[in-house]
């Protein structure tokens, strides 16, 4: 039953929203700790932690209040399934740069947008992904 009131429905909009990145954040969190096996790239895993797990949680907030469609949960969900199976160190680490964009790919956000987002820091232009981003012509369509 949807409740008669937007708070309501808000609520439980940003639940889902919030939901499905926890889901994410606990399995990259995860992969981070299977490459940290490799004592060699303990430095560089927590680098790439620090660096992508903010922007990853950030994307709870993407969406402005709106749920994420079905197919944008079923594609995050897909995501989390695909990384769940790493079970070598090396391929963990190439997936840690790796998922998080992935994860803002199918939620229409991006993991370098600031926390805080509606803000634009630094210039960042944040409806047009950067030159150099992998996921430039999925992120752009047909435009």
């Amino acid at each position: 039953m949807v409740p008669l009131s937007a708070s309501g429905r808000y609520a439980t909009c940003v639940n889902e929203r919030e939901r499905i990145i926890e889901r994410a954040a606990a399995s990259y969190r995860a992969l981070a700790d299977l490459a940290e096996a490799i004592e060699d790239e303990w430095q560089y895993v927590t680098d790439l932690v620090e660096a992508y797990e903010p922007g990853l949680l950030a994307l709870a907030d993407v969406g402005g209040g709106r749920p994420p469609e079905p197919e944008q949960v079923a594609a995050v969900e897909e995501a989390i399934a695909e990384i769940e199976l790493i079970s070598d160190p090396h391929k963990a680490i190439d997936w840690l740069s790796t998922f998080p964009h992935v994860v803002a790919l199918a939620l229409g956000g991006d993991v370098h947008e600031p926390v805080g987002a509606g803000g634009n820091s630094g210039g960042y232009d944040a409806s047009e992904p950067d030159d150099d981003s992998p996921f430039r012509a999925l992120l752009l369509g047909d435009r």
